[in-house]
């Protein structure tokens, strides 16, 4: 059962970096919110389709207070536009390599929330735990070109900043559960993004569009299914195991990120990085031991 469990967060996280290596081929030449619309677009359709086709049925006749569409609400903007607009504009100042590797500082951002706003009580622990974080970070900067070192750090700046609504979709779903099917969810988590889109669409220059090829339709098509499977995976997998393992399995998402961006990118990796992947990683395993 564990090891199943721990597959399942694997392999999210695993879609979590391949989202983020096929989204820095597209935020480099495009505006983010074209990717983001096909995305969610692309992911809410399937979602709409696995649903109405399963036993729980269309998602669209739910039944749910008004504080809970709130919280809905506010889980799917966090993990959704907010996070992924505000870390793919990040992704375009930084490479692949480096996202992948702060954005396994959720762990710690998520105890930051609970500290600030939810009156988590700050620990040595956690203070340790973020001090070694930090200076992760503070080496993964440093390995930028000599060229690149203010755009480098501009962009992990952002990356890092998007945590922060991420961690609400994850501190909301352990305080305030919804009585949703699986299907139900994500498909809501996916498509309460859309309006939200479409009319900020609306206001991209002319021509947005039509600059996009058949090659950048396929790979935003790709990166909505990995949105799919990443809530899939992750909400299956997280029901077998503790808080604790569910945040030791963020730490998978850097590893598989670097690899497919050597893949596929061709992005190397230096000491300092690597340096800095190892700090980052141990502040999370120094919280979670016992």
């Amino acid at each position: 059962m564990l090891f199943r469990s721990l597959t399942l967060l694997f392999l999210a996280q695993l879609c979590v970096g391949f989202s983020i290596v096929l989204s820095k081929g597209i935020v480099d030449h495009h505006s983010p919110l074209l990717l983001l619309t096909v995305r969610f677009t692309v992911s809410a359709l399937i979602m709409y389709a696995v649903s109405k086709n399963a036993t729980c049925g269309s998602p669209l006749r739910i039944s749910l207070s008004k504080i809970d569409w709130v919280v809905l609400l506010s889980e799917s903007l966090g993990a959704g536009v907010l996070f992924n607009f505000i870390m793919l504009s990040g992704l375009h100042f930084t490479n692949a390599n480096s996202a992948g590797l702060i954005t396994s500082l959720l762990p710690a951002v998520i105890i930051l929330v609970n500290v600030l706003f939810f009156k988590q009580l700050l620990n040595r622990k956690i203070i340790i735990s973020l001090s070694i974080a930090v200076l992760g970070l503070i080496m993964i900067n440093l390995s930028a070109p000599e060229g690149n070192v203010h755009n480098a750090l501009l962009g992990n700046l952002l990356v890092f900043l998007a945590l922060i609504p991420d961690s609400l979709y994850y501190v909301l779903s352990k305080s305030h559960p919804l009585k949703l099917s699986l299907n139900h969810k994500v498909f809501w988590l996916n498509a309460l993004n859309l309006p939200f889109l479409y009319v900020a669409i609306y206001f991209l220059p002319d021509g947005s569009w039509a600059a996009l090829t058949i090659h950048d339709y396929m790979l935003m098509i790709a990166i909505g299914v990995t949105s799919v499977l990443f809530f899939v995976f992750w909400q299956l997998g997280s029901k077998g195991v503790d808080a604790t393992y569910a945040a030791l399995a963020t730490a998978f998402m850097p590893l598989g990120t670097v690899i497919l961006a050597w893949i596929i990118l061709g992005e190397g990796l230096g000491m300092m990085k690597m340096l800095g992947m190892v700090m980052v990683m141990f502040s999370i395993v120094f919280y979670a031991r016992k």
